[in-house]
């Protein structure tokens, strides 16, 4: 696995797994989705044009990209029906390392409706809510989904804004 922090971008990651993608500022938004895309510095997706482009909007200067479970897949359903725990823990430790290095201003909910495609998933929130020190400001942009999740970014109309987002009444449901 490598660390890469260069012409204004910080990668962590390798051909199965990445932990962290983002361009930090001083003010960043970290942005917690449910799964990687084989997303790499310099070859953005759909998802993060839009995660910069809204972030940016909105004052903060600099973004990072987590994932509920770090190993790439073009979609939810190519993750494991069960979690690798080493992954998982690695990815809480490597949450910790962003906060030691990064100012994290504060946390986008863009994890959309596939947080309930696998059990783990939901967990694996329970877990990052409680790793991350600090008393974060949690939010959500735009309507929440039908089945009560924050929207994932590409499904975000530009116009939605920021709201605060209670996140530990949420997240008691996946305890």
């Amino acid at each position: 696995m490598k660390f890469l922090e260069e012409n204004g971008w910080i990668y962590l990651g390798d051909a199965d797994n990445r932990f962290v993608l983002g361009q930090p500022g001083v003010m960043n938004m970290l942005v917690i989705g449910v799964n990687p895309s084989t997303t790499v510095p310099g070859k953005d997706d759909p998802t993060i044009r839009k995660v910069r482009k809204l972030t940016y909007a909105d004052g903060y200067d600099g973004w990072i990209m987590v994932n509920l479970y770090p190993e790439i897949a073009s979609h939810p359903d190519g993750l494991p029906e069960n979690p690798d725990r080493k992954l998982l823990d690695l990815n809480l430790r490597n949450l910790k390392m962003l906060q030691e290095k990064y100012r994290i201003a504060a946390v986008w909910a863009a994890w959309g409706d596939a947080i309930d495609s696998r059990p783990y998933l939901g967990k694996s929130l329970v877990d990052i809510q409680y790793a991350l020190d600090g008393d974060f400001q949690w939010y959500v942009r735009g309507k929440m989904t039908r089945r009560g999740n924050p929207r994932h970014p590409l499904y975000i109309k530009e116009e939605e804004v920021f709201d605060w987002f209670p996140i530990y009444d949420y997240a008691t449901f996946y305890m």
